[in-house]
């Protein structure tokens, strides 16, 4: 009796047996044919019909390297842009897998001293290997540019998806803060400050869950007791303690946290103001106010996480004391970080090709590797592509296959 199983409502024979294949150890030496398959007697298999597999074997040293080019990939649609360059669909032409090609002039890199920028995101990237953090696949260069190879994410933005509903329920701001608050632990394990949440950096996948891009701001090498000075970010994220010039350390990004939870649930972030100095006295001196529908829990986990005085924030013990707080109660984490549970929002993507939640004014044009309009070359740009490729030289930034899209919008309120 052989097993069966239904397979498009057609009945298929599964095949259960082993067969040994021999392989040719010379650089591309395929092995092509028919092989026996040994049938396994306790399932019940075991009769006289001789059942074979095709199989093919090529051989190649785990050593060789190829360097990529842009020739190997075909550009579909530009999903993003920057004054740094442009983001755009790409198929690999031997494997037809889609991927997100961020593009970064070397000029620009040097223009605005954003040499050490260019390498923390690349150098992050290739460290992190998190189901909520869009992964690098390949990196290679030029003289004149930087190619980053990232896994496509067609749900989205964030920011997108609560400019179009205004807010999200408490049940679904939790789940994505949840997914955050696993990709953020990540960074923190590897002393990374990541110092730009934002929901312009947070994309949804197909089936509804986040994954963190854009690294470009990312602090290597911060212990948990390190203090840092660099004034970056996004106006209405800035933690207190960075705007005083005090010096910050990863509890920073549980502040940047709870503003992000504060404005999916109500639609804005909790010191808003258009006048960015304005919004800076409210930062350092506004008492936090809530809206009378947002529960008890999701007050008391905004008010521990927007705590001015960093040291009595929740989670300056570490990210499992925010896991800990009520808000989260019910969540299993192996469970979560495993995306076993239903994301609570499905998007409408109908194909691994769909770019519809995209911004159009990108994807209507035709993708071309060049520069962004109104940027230029000069004859000193290959003088600066040497300087990028030196820098970059000491992290390796060749093409090289990795463990695993960039999301680019402008903040409009």
């Amino acid at each position: 009796m052989e097993k069966k199983r239904l397979v498009n409502n057609e009945e298929c024979v599964i095949l259960l047996g082993t067969t040994t294949v021999e392989p040719i150890f010379e650089d591309q030496k395929m092995v092509d044919d028919w092989f026996p398959i040994k049938m396994n007697e306790t399932e019940g298999l075991c009769d006289d019909e001789e059942r074979r597999v095709h199989i093919q074997v090529c051989y190649k040293p785990a050593g060789a390297k190829k360097s990529l080019s842009i020739d190997e990939f075909e550009l579909l649609k530009v999903i993003g842009k920057g004054s740094f360059g442009k983001v755009m669909q790409v198929r690999k032409k031997d494997t037809n897998r889609i991927y997100a090609m961020k593009i970064i002039r070397k000029s620009h890199v040097v223009e605005r001293s954003e040499i050490s920028h260019t390498l923390a995101e690349r150098n992050v990237l290739v460290k992190i290997n998190n189901p909520f953090i869009v992964g690098l696949k390949f990196s290679f260069q030029t003289a004149e540019k930087l190619y980053l190879v990232l896994a496509f994410v067609n749900g989205g933005e964030l920011f997108y998806h609560l400019q179009k509903d205004g807010a999200f329920t408490e049940d679904r701001s939790r789940f994505y803060i949840s997914e955050l608050l696993c990709a953020l632990e990540c960074l923190h394990k590897y002393d990374i400050i990541y110092r730009d949440l934002k929901p312009e950096n947070i994309l949804l996948d197909y089936s509804g869950h986040i994954a963190l891009c854009d690294f470009g701001l990312c602090k290597l090498n911060m212990t948990d007791k390190n203090k840092t000075n660099t004034f970056c970010g996004t106006p209405e994220y800035l933690a207190p303690e960075l705007l005083l010039g005090k010096g910050y350390t990863k509890v920073v990004d549980w502040w940047t946290l709870g503003v992000l939870l504060y404005e999916m649930m109500t639609g804005l972030p909790p010191f808003y103001d258009e006048n960015t100095n304005e919004m800076y006295k409210k930062i350092l001196q506004q008492p936090l106010t809530f809206p009378s529908e947002m529960s008890p829990l999701a007050q008391d986990i905004l008010s521990k996480l927007l705590n001015r005085e960093p040291t009595e924030r929740l989670g300056n013990n570490g990210s499992e004391e925010i896991k800990a707080h009520p808000f989260f109660g019910g969540i299993d984490w192996v469970k979560l970080y495993n995306k076993k549970y239903q994301p609570p929002f499905k998007p409408n993507v109908s194909s691994a090709t769909d770019t519809s939640n995209f911004d159009e004014e990108f994807t209507s044009e035709v993708p071309l590797d060049s520069v962004s309009e109104g940027f230029t070359y000069e004859d000193r740009d290959k003088h600066i592509g040497s300087m990028v490729s030196s820098s970059l030289m000491s992290s390796t930034l060749n093409s090289r296959p990795l463990s695993r899209q960039v999301g680019m919008g402008n903040r409009g309120r």
